[in-house]
């Protein structure tokens, strides 16, 4: 069972460093757990949420942090002493938490210019508390985190900010660093590039921003540094003992304390369906390349229905006896292939089926510019002349953030598929050396707590996996946000002369345009579009990914069109000119109903931040890939009735969300299945006492 503290408890202090690393237990939640988690979740925690709103803890915080206006610099520094003094012999409570918002809120006012509002406060409430706080976009989340987490740091608790990427993690930590400092507190951005030295000393500070990936994969790295030395005596001997030889043991970070996560539904619910492994240790290439390309050739002359079925809501190949036959007569020793001047052996003859599968996926199911790229692994400047130099590679674009993980690659052969039929170098397998879940590494925190935009769908899964209940904070200004139209186009091609109408209107009236797609290939067909249209725009995919902030930070120009992936459509802020608000601001196109309604909802809030004008117009089609996997069927029965005035647009925008539903239904059990592979697997290696597995 858990050791989780209770719900109302708010973050304690642990002794930390590199040798105690405190982190909680592993658990297993039983099928009684689960249960009366989705009762207290479902049906009573909205009423504690309702008194939660009604509290006057925000007013008491603005009336205390107003007396500490009249303050003279000196007298105010005497009193932040004072609070810090007593949050590190009181620990968090309700009689320290006034006083410290108070402080920190006035120390924000001095050090950066800006104080808390009362939505922030109650959201900085909300996250202590160990829960999610649903704040929407542009209401400031970046400087609502700072009252927690600097009152955390204060009572000397460990925090880690976390962040859906580098960029953010960066961003967020340059904007708040005045305030930390003026606390005389240390933060730091933990960033892809840091070495090893660098990121101890990122760790040892009271606050660190970093991303999910680098965060996980830090953990991976210590455990596979730390082998059996699961005991702190152990890990303080052997570095002791290295000392005085050499280096020491290069463990990183200092434990799991405190985390606030931003972006909480991307990182614990979209990015959850798939575990994180490290891999190392190049082993030989169990099929030779003449093998591969040889089993490809007997996949491109395969013909559909015939030999194989492609299963597209279930991502998969089903192999037909006409397949299987067609590949026996392809290996037969009558056609006289050979391995290495050897002719095959039985067990290649079996390989053959499961490599002629990665083969069929590789051609159909895996796209370019979708969910791979191929060319020149991005490097820094002073490695710029051995990219230049080096072979094209198939990279991987992150399903989720629409970002390049080059460092990654699929298993079971389907990388060096794809390799063969983009005519790239073959890249040897790697073998697993540590591997974990997010939805366990997270749950090794003692506390923890989130912000996001779009918490409500998914309320459930929160508590349900992570023991986290969602509460919502209202606006601090009414949202002035108009949808303008939801259009369902018979056809792709009628869908980019629709959208070029639209941004050729708009960017007439003045106002800056976000066109959001799923693709790359979807963009870059956009942007074709647009070019044969002679309007202006800038291009943001997982190809742009460095220029992301620029390309940002022009977008609310007026007449600006910005064509974007899902990568942009998160943590990003739009700054709109005045010109551009006066003539309605931001307007948003989506072109692609996206895995789930959080994410479109996402998309939707890059306009109309903070109380801008700014309008939402979906244009989609009935060729787009979700209609064709998961609506198929649905579609043909319902073409008599799309023409009917009264009823085809209804009828359509329900055919449209009922495709996504299912699709997050699909993506909802994978997260259920990789829970419990990793329950079991964690139930079955106990013996090695944690050890690769976390």
């Amino acid at each position: 069972m858990s050791d989780r503290p209770p719900r109302s408890a708010y973050p304690r202090r642990h002794a930390v460093s590199v040798t105690l690393r405190p982190e909680r237990a592993w658990y297993q939640l039983s099928w009684l757990d689960r249960l009366l988690r989705g009762v207290y979740s479902g049906w009573l925690w909205p009423w504690r949420r309702r008194l939660l709103r009604q509290s006057g803890f925000a007013r008491q915080v603005i009336a205390a942090s107003e007396d500490l206006m009249e303050l003279s610099e000196e007298a105010f520094l005497a009193h932040r002493d004072q609070v810090r003094e007593q949050l590190l012999r009181e620990g968090i409570t309700p009689r320290t938490l006034v006083p410290a918002f108070a402080m920190v809120r006035e120390a924000a006012g001095r050090s950066l210019g800006m104080r808390h509002h009362h939505t922030q406060i109650r959201a900085s409430l909300i996250m202590l508390r160990g829960m999610v706080a649903e704040m929407a976009t542009g209401e400031g989340k970046t400087l609502a985190c700072t009252l927690a987490s600097a009152t955390a740091a204060l009572a000397g608790v460990k925090v880690h900010v976390v962040t859906t990427n580098d960029y953010l993690a960066e961003r967020d930590c340059e904007e708040t660093l005045p305030l930390f400092h003026y606390l005389g507190l240390n933060a730091a951005a933990l960033l892809a590039d840091a070495e090893v030295p660098q990121r101890q000393q990122i760790y040892a500070c009271d606050i660190v921003y970093c991303s999910n990936n680098e965060l996980v994969f830090d953990y991976l790295k210590d455990l596979l540094v730390l082998g059996d030395r699961r005991d702190s005596i152990d890990v303080y001997r052997d570095m002791v003992k290295a000392a005085r030889q050499g280096p020491g043991l290069k463990l990183m970070q200092q434990g799991l304390v405190f985390a606030i996560v931003d972006e909480a539904d991307s990182v614990f619910i979209d990015e959850s369906r798939t575990p994180l492994v490290i891999s190392g240790g190049d082993v030989p290439l169990a099929d030779s390349e003449e093998f591969l390309r040889h089993i490809m050739a007997v996949a491109q002359a395969m013909q559909p229905e015939e030999d194989y079925r492609i299963d597209h809501s279930g991502r998969r190949i089903l192999l037909l006896q006409g397949g299987r036959d067609q590949l026996e007569e392809a290996l037969s020793a009558e056609q006289g292939l050979t391995i290495d001047g050897q002719p095959l052996r039985w067990h290649q003859k079996a390989r053959g089926e499961e490599l002629l599968l990665q083969a069929l996926s590789a051609l159909h199911l895996y796209q370019r510019d979708k969910h791979y790229i191929v060319g020149k692994e991005p490097a820094d400047d002073k490695d710029s002349a051995a990219a230049a130099e080096a072979d094209d590679k198939v990279m991987i674009v992150d399903e989720y953030t629409g970002r390049l993980a080059a460092d990654r690659s699929w298993e079971g052969g389907l990388h060096q598929m794809i390799e063969v039929k983009e005519g790239c170098p073959l890249t040897k397998p790697q073998k697993t050396l540590a591997k974990i879940s997010y939805q366990q590494f997270f749950r090794k925190y003692f506390y923890l707590s989130g912000m996001t935009g779009t918490a409500q769908e998914v309320m459930d899964e929160f508590y349900g996996v992570y023991g986290l209940l969602v509460c919502k904070v209202p606006l601090l200004r009414a949202s002035r946000r108009r949808r303008v139209g939801y259009r369902v186009l018979p056809t792709m091609v009628a869908k980019e002369q629709a959208v070029v109408e639209a941004v050729r209107y708009r960017t007439g009236l003045g106002q800056s345009v976000l066109v959001g797609t799923a693709t790359v290939d979807q963009s870059e067909g956009l942007a074709a579009s647009l070019q044969r249209a002679g309007i202006p725009f800038e291009l943001l995919t997982a190809k742009q990914d460095a220029d992301e902030a620029a390309i940002v930070a022009r977008a609310g120009e007026p007449g600006r069109v910005t064509i974007a992936t899902s990568m942009a459509g998160r943590g990003t802020d739009i700054k709109l000119r005045p010109e551009t608000r006066e003539a309605g601001g931001l307007h948003v196109i989506i072109c692609e109903l996206q895995d789930a309604s959080r994410i479109d909802r996402q998309l939707e809030g890059r306009c109309a931040r903070q109380g801008d004008p700014g309008t939402v117009e979906y244009c989609l089609s009935w060729e787009d890939p979700l209609v064709n996997v998961y609506g198929r069927q649905l579609l043909r029965l319902a073409l008599p009735l799309l023409p009917l005035p009264w009823l085809g647009p209804r009828l359509a925008q329900a055919m449209q969300r009922y495709c996504q539903w299912r699709l997050e239904r699909k993506h909802a059990r994978e997260r259920r299945m990789t829970q419990r592979t990793d329950e079991r697997e964690r139930k079955t290696l106990a013996f090695l006492g944690g050890g690769r597995w976390g």
